[in-house]
């Protein structure tokens, strides 16, 4: 059994194992690309499972935007899809994890570079001694 209820489902005393989802969250990424949901699973793969409620409430945190927008414009699609895969009524609620997403934000290639002039030995050495720079 994937949740425990209390009372009926209709009683909305359904209450998700977290645990037994994130187990199978992989599964259902998977599952989405085969029905053709790529775009969906792909956004998913940057969001993590946060918490289950009474009531049969997941909450996904997003730690993309873009990602986040997307998926809370297909919301009704998802939270079909998920109730679906794990046989029991749930509700999606999105939010967006803007402190996750500064730490995990890809780094443009100025940035890197400049990182690299300030922490790599080999560069420092070579920018003392022969007087050069990094150019992007």
């Amino acid at each position: 059994m994937k949740a425990s209820a209390q009372g009926n489902p209709e009683s909305h005393g359904i209450v998700a194992d977290l645990q037994s989802l994130k187990l199978e969250w992989h599964q259902f990424l998977e599952h989405m690309s085969k029905k053709s949901r790529n775009f969906m699973a792909t956004h998913l793969e940057s969001c993590e499972l946060e918490a289950c409620r009474t009531g049969g409430i997941i909450e996904i945190a997003c730690c993309r935007k873009f990602s986040y927008e997307e998926l809370l414009q297909e919301r009704k699609l998802l939270q079909k899809e998920i109730s679906e895969f794990y046989e029991m009524p749930l509700e999606v609620h999105l939010r967006y994890d803007a402190e996750k997403d500064a730490c995990t934000r890809e780094k443009s290639v100025f940035t890197l570079f400049s990182e690299l002039s300030q922490t790599n030995e080999v560069i420092r050495f070579i920018i003392s001694e022969f007087g050069g720079e990094l150019v992007y």
